[in-house]
């Protein structure tokens, strides 16, 4: 595990730093101030500053803590947005009003009890003393069986405090230091609902300066021993109970019958669930006499005597009155995959478009954005419910499959493909179909395991192959992880060569892209395989195309892999042999692709190929390469980078200057921010290169933008921000 205490110093290094090149933020002055109180004026670079401020932190405890508390602030202006909706009752005012402000504060109750809206006041209680925000997690969407998705945790934590998705690592080493860095620099209240493990909550207990408020439905052994005074709900104050009863029910008063409308309060357990629910069955009686009396009157005749008695009869009240569709629609959607639908894709599942009306009208929903959800009890009970299910999922999986492959035609009719392409994959939606894809990425990722699932092996590789186009534009490396899964065992299971090499080369380069390099040689092994068979089930142009692809994955490992041995300092031999076998690799790419007259791998292939002859010192070379190009678009700007590069190395600065302008200035054009990074450092090294003294300003811009969202891109900007860097590879 990383040790906290170094990320914390590490920031520190980093603040001081960038405040010798750029503007000094109240934050950064305070933790300056600290580092020359017990450093003095600091003289050597960030990762001595770091070790001697490591070093001071651990033999001076006093001193430490106000250097994290200093930390937590530099970033506090990047605060969450996400807010909490206060519901208006009452609940626990003792706790209220003396709310916990530092560290862990677990509550436990069981559901229904009201335990995330009392976090969620909580947390606007104290609000003012975290300037970072808040935000709130739903452990409960990242665990699948046994199996809890820290990592994707980590990434939705990251983006709530504003850090693009492109900009979160894929790998596990570089996700923890960003996920450290960015918690460590910002003071913020932290609402994890539904906690299981202590294991979930010390993913961010280590934070000091942050106030976790934690749900659980059950306060088991080692929860008991991460918080022993857990606040322990059974139902709502009278006061709170009375409130939230009478927030429901419509234009009966229940204060009109007091004595009547506590006794049916006590019959609730004073639980909100039940409160809510008796509360709906109330506002339909509107205009009786006596309606709390004449409710508990029936309650006793039918042997209603606790809260789930009251659920239940509310529930069968309200689905008494619905339309025999909307009953149907409600029994269908409990079972919509991931829980969350559409407009679209309700329809899509229930065959009708207006019978979500009735269903929201009825109060049976709850709304987020676009997004919809059975209220928790109302998904319970309809899942009871009879309905056509398999026709349901049928239509639901025909509509979403449709739209995806649609999708992935509208961005590329011409790329390499081998799912069975549905009749007239045309894009009809007003929406832009990248756009689309990223907002139901989850939905596509639980449809692609249940397909398979239920042996829909055709649609679930429909669907991934699909999603293969998302991960391109927006770097979807890590929910493509488990996508591939399912697929290779679809493409298993099916027995059809083409499709298994490609679904194993395409989990592969998840994978290695994950930097999980053993399990993705593997897969590029058993893909090797397959193509060194004759072809089959597919024409031999399309399986050469595959075999050039597989080229293009395996040099592509061989290229990370030496990336990441130079992030970790390691030999020059070692570095030196991956890159000649990415060289290598890529060289059988560019000849099949040649041979096979590949408009659009011709357009890549050469590109990668003289990317890392650069990084083998062969700069020349590269341009040789790149002169057999031809390309148009973003791809061409993407070469023109790579030229700037090549001429750069051979000190013709000159030409690169030139290149890169070209490059620039296309991007600009095409509004493209993908590689705005690679081309900012470009103009760094360029700049330095050519002596211009704005370079260390350009250098710094970029540490401190890098630091900002925590990125592990920002030591190597602060290196190159010292006085003599050392010799480093491009």
């Amino acid at each position: 595990m990383v040790d906290l205490l170094q990320v914390v110093v590490d920031e520190a290094a980093k603040a001081a730093a960038a405040s010798a090149v750029g503007t000094v933020s109240t934050a950064t002055r305070n933790v300056v101030s600290l580092l020359k109180e017990r450093l003095g004026t600091p003289k050597t670079g960030k990762d001595a500053l770091s070790s001697r401020a490591l070093a001071a932190a651990r033999a001076d405890k006093e001193w430490a803590d106000r250097l994290i508390e200093a930390v937590s602030a530099l970033h506090e202006d990047n605060a969450s947005t996400a807010t909490a909706g206060i519901e208006n009752f009452r609940n626990h005012l003792a706790i209220l009003a003396d709310p916990p402000r530092a560290g862990l504060k677990l509550i436990v109750g069981q559901g229904g009890s009201g335990k995330t809206e009392l976090a969620r006041q909580l947390a606007d209680r104290v609000q003012g003393d975290f300037p970072s925000g808040r935000v709130e997690v739903s452990l409960a969407r990242y665990r699948d069986g046994d199996e809890f998705d820290a990592a994707a945790v980590k990434r939705f934590v990251l983006q709530e405090f504003g850090i693009p998705h492109g900009e979160i690592p894929v790998d596990d080493e570089q996700l923890d230091r960003q996920f450290l860095s960015v918690l460590v620099t910002r003071s913020f209240v932290l609402i994890l609902d539904d906690v299981e493990l202590a294991a979930e909550l010390a993913l961010f207990t280590r934070f000091r300066t942050s106030l976790v408020l934690a749900t659980a439905s059950v306060y088991s052994r080692e929860l008991k021993a991460c918080d022993p005074t857990a606040i322990e709900l059974r139902g709502l104050d009278v006061e709170g109970a009375r409130q939230l009863l009478m927030d429901f029910c419509g234009k009966v008063r229940p204060q009109d019958e007091p004595v009547e409308a506590d006794r049916l309060i006590a019959l609730c357990d004073r639980m909100p669930f039940a409160l809510r629910e008796v509360g709906v069955t109330l506002a339909g009686r509107a205009g009786e006499a006596r309606p709390v009396a004449t409710l508990l009157d029936e309650y006793h005749a039918t042997g209603v005597v606790d809260a789930e008695g009251v659920i239940q009869d509310s529930l069968r009240r309200t689905f008494a009155q619905l339309s025999d569709a909307a009953v149907e629609a409600c029994a269908l959607l409990a079972e919509h995959p991931g829980g969350f639908f559409t407009r679209a894709t309700a329809a899509a599942m229930t065959g009708d478009p207006k019978v979500l009306d009735e269903l929201i009208a009825a109060r049976l929903t709850q709304q987020v954005g676009d997004w919809y959800s059975l209220t928790f009890l109302v998904g319970q009970y309809a899942r009871t419910l009879p309905a056509d299910r398999d026709a349901g999922f049928d239509r639901l999986l025909a509509y979403v499959r449709d739209t995806a492959v649609a999708a992935d035609f509208r961005e590329n009719s011409k790329r390499l493909r081998t799912y069975v392409v549905p009749p007239n994959p045309v894009w009809e939606l007003r929406v832009d179909h990248i756009d689309w894809l990223e907002w139901h990425r989850s939905l596509i990722g639980e449809l692609v395991k249940l397909a398979c699932l239920r042996r829909r092996y055709k649609e679930t590789l429909q669907l991934a192959g699909a999603f293969e186009t998302l991960v391109n534009k927006r770097w979807y490396w890590r929910e493509f992880i488990e996508i591939s899964d399912w697929a290779v065992k679809a493409a298993e299971a099916d027995a059809k060569p083409a499709q298994l090499a490609r679904a194993l080369m395409m989990r592969g380069k998840a994978r290695y892209m994950a930097r999980w390099f053993p399990a993705a040689l593997e897969d590029l092994a058993r893909s090797s395989e397959i193509l060194a068979g004759p072809a089959a089930g597919i024409t031999e142009s399309r399986w050469r195309k595959l075999q050039a692809s597989l080229a293009e994955f395996r040099g592509r490992f061989h290229e990370e892999r030496a990336d990441l041995l130079v992030h970790r300092h390691a030999g020059n031999a070692e570095i030196t042999r991956e890159l000649a076998e990415a060289v290598r690799q890529l060289r059988v790419a560019c000849a099949l692709s040649t041979e096979l007259a590949d408009g659009p791998a011709l357009a890549i292939h050469p590109r990668m190929l003289a990317n890392v002859l650069i990084k083998s010192g062969e700069p020349a070379e590269a341009i040789a390469v790149l002169g057999t190009m031809t390309a148009a678009g973003r791809n061409q700007a993407r070469i023109e980078m790579v030229y700037a590069n090549a001429y750069l190395a051979l000190g013709e600065f000159a030409e690169a200057r030139a290149r890169f302008d070209s490059a620039w200035n296309q991007m600009a054009a095409q509004r493209a921010t993908q590689y705005v990074w690679e081309l900012r450092e470009l103009q760094a090294r360029l700049m330095t290169a050519e002596g211009d003294p704005g370079a260390i300003e350009v250098w710094g811009r970029l540490a401190y933008d890098a630091t900002r969202i925590g990125h592990p891109r920002a030591d190597r900007y602060f290196t190159a921000l010292e006085p003599s860097p050392p010799d480093r590879r491009s």
